[in-house]
C-alpha cells in the first residue's frame, strides 16, 4: 500500500494553483443560517473561471459532501445550497478551485476523514517533499487518500498528527489541540520544503474543523471574519443567535462588517462559538 501510494504522489503538479476563494461558517441555530448569510452572499460567490468547487457541511453529526468536478464559466455561488434554505446545517466549509492541474471528483476540496473536513486555499507544488510526507502517515489513513492533491496529503498529516496525540476521534477535542497538530503540520510541511530548495512556496490559508469547533490559519493570503447576525420580528438583532463567516481569497469585495485576521496566526473557534487567536507555532 505505501509503494502505491508513493508513485500515486509521483504526479503531483510542478506549478502553484491559482487563487481560490474559500470559506466557513459555524453557528448555533442552523435553520437559521440562510437569513444570517444572506447579507454576505455576495462576497461568497466565485468569480470565473472555476475548474471544480465543493461544500462539506454536517449534518446529523455526519459529514457530508457536494462537489462538482465540472469547470464553470460563470460564477459560482459557493453558499448557494446555504442561504437558500436547501441545507440545515452548523458547520459548512465550501471552497472554489481554478486551474490547478487537477481534475475530478476525488481532488475536489473540500476533504474529509470521519467527523473532519479541511481545506486550503493554495496547492503548493511538493514534488518529492510529498513522497517523504506521507511517511508520517499511518496506513489506515493512507487508504483515506482518494486523490493526488497536495491538499488532501496535507490533511492527512495534520490527522496523523491527531492521531500520534490520541486526538482524532475525540468529538470535543478543543480548537487548542487541533491548533496545535495543525501548527506541527505546518512546520514539517515548511521544513520539506526549504529541504527541497523551496522554501519561497505559498500555502495559502487552511481552515480544519472536526463539526465541533474550528481552527483557521492565516499564512500567506488575507483571511477575513465576520459575525454573522439575524434579526427578529421587529427588525432588532436576535442576540440568541451566534454566528461566525470566515473568507479566503476574497475578490476585494468582502468590505462592511469584516474584520481582517492578525497574520501568521490562528484562528479558534470553539463549539460555545467563543473566538480567540493565537500564535501558530506548535
Amino acid at each position: 500500500m505505501l509503494v502505491q501510494t508513493l508513485r500515486s504522489l509521483h504526479v503531483l503538479p510542478r506549478t502553484l494553483g491559482k487563487p481560490m476563494k474559500l470559506f466557513a461558517c459555524m453557528c448555533n441555530q442552523p435553520q437559521r443560517l440562510p437569513a444570517a448569510l444572506a447579507p454576505v452572499r455576495a462576497a461568497l460567490v466565485a468569480a470565473p473561471p472555476v475548474s471544480r468547487w465543493g461544500l462539506g457541511y454536517i449534518h446529523g453529526g455526519d459529514v457530508l459532501l457536494v462537489r462538482t468536478p465540472r469547470a464553470s464559466d460563470e460564477a459560482v455561488d459557493l453558499a448557494g445550497p446555504l442561504v437558500a434554505g436547501e441545507l440545515k446545517t452548523d458547520c459548512a466549509i465550501a471552497q472554489a478551485v481554478r486551474d490547478d492541474g487537477f481534475s475530478g471528483t476525488d481532488n475536489t476540496p473540500p476533504f474529509r476523514f470521519r467527523r473532519w473536513m479541511y481545506a486550503q486555499s493554495s496547492m503548493p507544488a511538493l514534488d518529492g517533499s510529498g513522497l517523504r510526507l506521507v511517511e508520517h502517515i499511518p496506513e489506515y489513513l493512507r487508504r483515506n487518500l482518494k486523490g493526488r492533491t497536495p491538499a488532501e496529503l496535507i490533511f492527512h498529516v495534520v490527522l496523523a498528527m491527531l492521531h500520534d496525540e490520541g486526538n482524532i476521534d475525540d468529538p470535543n477535542l478543543p480548537p487548542a489541540a487541533q491548533r496545535r497538530a495543525l501548527s506541527a503540520t505546518l512546520k514539517l510541511v515548511k521544513a520539506e520544503l526549504e529541504r527541497a530548495g523551496k522554501s519561497d512556496i505559498q500555502l495559502g490559508n487552511v481552515m480544519l474543523t472536526n463539526g465541533r469547533s474550528m481552527v483557521l490559519a492565516h499564512l500567506d493570503e488575507p483571511l477575513k471574519l465576520r459575525r454573522l447576525t439575524v434579526t427578529g420580528e421587529r427588525g432588532e438583532r436576535d442576540d440568541s443567535f451566534r454566528g461566525f463567516v470566515m473568507l479566503s481569497g476574497g475578490d476585494g469585495d468582502a468590505k462592511d462588517g469584516f474584520e481582517d485576521v492578525p497574520p501568521h496566526s490562528a484562528v479558534m473557534i470553539s463549539r460555545e462559538l467563543q473566538v480567540s487567536f493565537a500564535d501558530l507555532a506548535p
